[in-house]
C-alpha cells in the first residue's frame, strides 16, 4: 500500500510504502499527481519505504508504485530505507535515465528533503 501527500516544499511529494504495492496504488498515484500537479510540473519525491511487501525497485520502475505516464515529470527521488536497499536502488537508477536517485537512512529525512530542494 502507498500513501501520497503534498509536503511543505513546492513540487516535492512524499510517498510512503508499507506492505504490498498493487496496481490500485499506481492508479492512486496517477490520480494524485493529476489532481495536484497536472501533467507538466516538475516533481521530486521523498519515498519512505517502511516495508516493501511484494515489489522491488525494478517493479517500482516499471510503474507498479507510480503510474509510468508521469515519469517524465520527476527530477529526483530520495529513498528512505534500510542500507540494504542500496543495491536495488542502483538498479533503479539505471532504469530511470534523467532522474536522480539517492538513498538515505531513516534518520536522514531532513537531509533527504534538503537534497530534493537543491
Amino acid at each position: 500500500m502507498i500513501t501520497l501527500e503534498e509536503t511543505e516544499f513546492p513540487n516535492i511529494i512524499r510517498i510512503d510504502v508499507d506492505g504490498k504495492v498493487t496496481k490500485e496504488d499506481a492508479e492512486k498515484s496517477r490520480t494524485f499527481i493529476n489532481e495536484h500537479y497536472g501533467d507538466d510540473k516538475t516533481l521530486s519525491a521523498l519515498v519512505y519505504i517502511k516495508d516493501f511487501g511484494g515489489v522491488g525497485p525494478v517493479g517500482m520502475a516499471k510503474g507498479t508504485v507510480m503510474d509510468i505516464s508521469h515519469w517524465n515529470q520527476y527530477r529526483k527521488f530520495a529513498v528512505i530505507t534500510d542500507s540494504a536497499w542500496q543495491e536495488g536502488g542502483a538498479k533503479l537508477v539505471d532504469l530511470l535515465p534523467g532522474i536522480e536517485v539517492e538513498q538515505f537512512d531513516r534518520a536522514q529525512v531532513d537531509q533527504a528533503y534538503a537534497w530534493l530542494k537543491d
